[in-house]
């Protein structure tokens, strides 16, 4: 009796975990700015541009404000403009090596879109620095609503930010380092 009443018990927790999972792939599905991932909703992402290197991440070595080092923190700026249903992330203090090709790439998992700033030459080329870099995209089919932003790499609930669009047509969200 208690064998069979271990072995219904395992075979219930096993039937949930499997509908959970299975629940999760389907809530999880995600668009990329390639388009190569399932359809989840009418979000696309399309890469503008990125800048030169703006600097050392470090500051320029001056005193001015009494520290040593002048830390930048990464931040997104976006703009959201309501009649052509479009939001452009300005991402901004994004430290890569200072030979990379910036380039951000950006996908979707329903309401939240993640981004990943990234160096997209694959020569292998590197330097002995690192650089801060400017990155531009547009985020298209926004509606006036609330929408996530995260980077790829850091999944911690603090690293969600909050695009509020049904409030503010523009604003700034700041995230940790973000980059290669």
């Amino acid at each position: 009796m208690k064998k069979t009443l271990l072995f219904c018990g395992i075979f219930a927790i096993t039937a949930f975990n499997f509908m959970s999972c299975d629940d999760e792939d389907d809530n999880n599905n995600s668009n990329s700015s390639d388009n190569g991932g399932a359809t989840t909703s009418n979000l696309s992402a399309e890469f503008i541009s990125a800048s030169d290197c703006q600097g050392s991440p470090y500051g320029d070595g001056t005193r001015a404000d009494g520290a040593e080092e002048q830390i930048r923190i990464p931040f997104i700026a976006y703009k959201y403009d309501s009649s052509k249903g479009e939001v452009e992330l300005n991402l901004e203090n994004a430290t890569l090596n200072c030979a990379a090709k910036p380039k951000m790439d950006i996908t979707f998992s329903g309401d939240t879109i993640i981004f990943k700033a990234f160096n997209s030459d694959t020569s292998g080329a590197m330097a002995r620095c690192f650089c801060l870099f400017n990155m531009t995209s547009k985020v298209k089919g926004v509606e006036s609503k609330v929408y996530y932003i995260r980077p790829e790499k850091l999944t911690d609930a603090e690293d969600l930010q909050v695009l509020e669009l049904s409030q503010k047509d523009e604003d700034v969200v700041y995230f940790k380092n973000i980059g290669d």
